[in-house]
């Protein structure tokens, strides 16, 4: 059960579980799901002998899909290697496993997930989590999905690269510039960060692309994929997907999706399940999602998958929401205490809050801030056992009277905790 109350140190979420309360930050928490390419032989296996609702949710998607999705997620001989690497099996699988963590994740403690994204195929379980999709309806179409696509990329002689060290605005300027040319055409397909990008095309336009790329200072190298991704190459294959979507309905999410088509809250209905369909011909802007996230106040993200590349990306990439790989974990109960501020850690809190309140510009004239920076002093001096409740609460009245805007606040306080939760 959740609720919110005002208190003596602002905001705060409590949750009331297993007969403990736990003060979760003041800040949005999403959970975020990585695409095809994560997967690996075995990625399942823990999960999976430790968590009834794990084993449930795969039963589930073998029961719709009429194979065992479990086998396939847990074996790690080499047949189950390749076939885990295959188009289809790949989506099915991550598809799986990630609504499985969610369903896992949330009936154990922490703070409740507010916002949920997704990386290419890893928006439908994003979608799946936030209650647009019934699971079966997005086992359904992820496997017609994967379809249609090995089906287009069979037929072309095209595939992908990684841009890095370039400006992605001056690498979309250039595949347009090309593109209208009719010289080496090739397409923005996806933007990881302010300077990482990738591009689709025929590979005798990446070639010569990457050329022109690594001339003006790019570094260049392929992707190990079997087609022109996320570009309009992959027109056939969006068509044929919309006219299966045109049947399904797609709910109003109960907490925001952010699509990677264009970095917006899903809609639902018939709005949204043109955007799953126009996912397959335009660029994945995972930059702007994490941009758009931190705007609305999360802070905190999780990832709901195998490996940590999406981890990654958001550790190098300054205004992204600090990660978390649920994946790095054997079970729930020891992320949500690595997640978890203790006592220990109230002297580095206090210090990071006296060193942000010295820091942030006053915004506001004739206000007196005199009063809560010496709340926040006296907090660091005495340490009680809620200091850092206490030194949250005085950090964030201080900055309110500077003139600081909410968004502004709890990326602040989310800096003071690094991310992390009290309890």
């Amino acid at each position: 059960m959740w609720f919110t109350r005002r208190g003596p140190h602002g905001f705060w979420d409590h949750q009331i579980q297993r007969g403990t309360v736990v003060l979760a930050a003041p800040w949005g928490v999403a959970a975020v799901f990585p695409g095809v390419g994560s997967q690996y032989a075995g990625m399942a296996t823990r999960l999976h002998k430790r968590y009834e609702i794990v084993r449930e949710t795969f039963t589930e998607a073998s029961d719709v899909l009429e194979f065992d999705v479990a086998e396939l997620c847990t074996a790690t001989d080499a047949s189950a290697r390749a076939r885990l690497n295959l188009q289809t099996e790949s989506q099915l699988a991550l598809l799986t496993l990630g609504v499985a963590m969610f369903r896992a994740r949330e009936q154990e403690t922490g703070p409740a997930v507010t916002h949920t994204a997704g990386h290419s195929l890893g928006e439908y379980s994003a979608l799946c989590a936030a209650g647009a999709l019934p699971f079966a309806t997005a086992l359904r179409l992820v496997r017609h999905r994967g379809r249609c696509v090995a089906d287009v990329a069979a037929r072309l002689d095209g595939g992908m690269m990684w841009v890095t060290g370039l400006d992605t605005g001056t690498v979309e300027h250039l595949c347009r510039l090309w593109s209208e040319q009719g010289v080496h055409p090739v397409h923005l397909s996806i933007v990881d960060g302010p300077r990482r990008a990738a591009v689709s095309g025929h590979r005798a336009d990446l070639h010569e692309a990457a050329g022109e790329f690594e001339a003006r200072g790019a570094q260049v190298f392929p992707l190990r994929v079997t087609g022109p991704f996320h570009s309009p190459l992959m027109a056939p294959a969006a068509n044929a997907l919309a006219d299966v979507l045109a049947g399904v309905d797609v709910a109003v999410p109960r907490m925001p999706v952010i699509s990677g088509v264009d970095a917006r809250p899903h809609p639902g209905g018939r709005a949204g399940a043109r955007l799953l369909a126009d996912q397959l011909v335009s660029p994945v802007r995972w930059h702007a999602v994490q941009l758009r996230l931190a705007a609305e106040g999360v802070c905190t993200s999780l990832e709901m998958g195998p490996g940590r590349v999406l981890t990654f990306l958001s550790a190098r990439t300054p205004g992204h929401p600090r990660p978390w790989p649920v994946d790095r974990y054997d079970d729930f109960d020891t992320l949500a205490r690595d997640l978890c501020l203790g006592a220990d850690d109230a002297p580095a809190v206090l210090d990071a809050c006296l060193r942000i309140a010295v820091s942030t510009p006053t915004r506001r004239q004739d206000t007196d801030v005199a009063g809560h920076y010496r709340r926040l002093e006296e907090t660091r001096r005495t340490r009680p056992p809620d200091a850092i409740p206490a030194g949250l609460g005085a950090l964030d009245a201080l900055l309110t009277a500077k003139g600081i805007d909410e968004p502004e606040r709890r990326r602040q306080l989310a800096a003071a905790t690094g991310g992390r939760t009290w309890q």
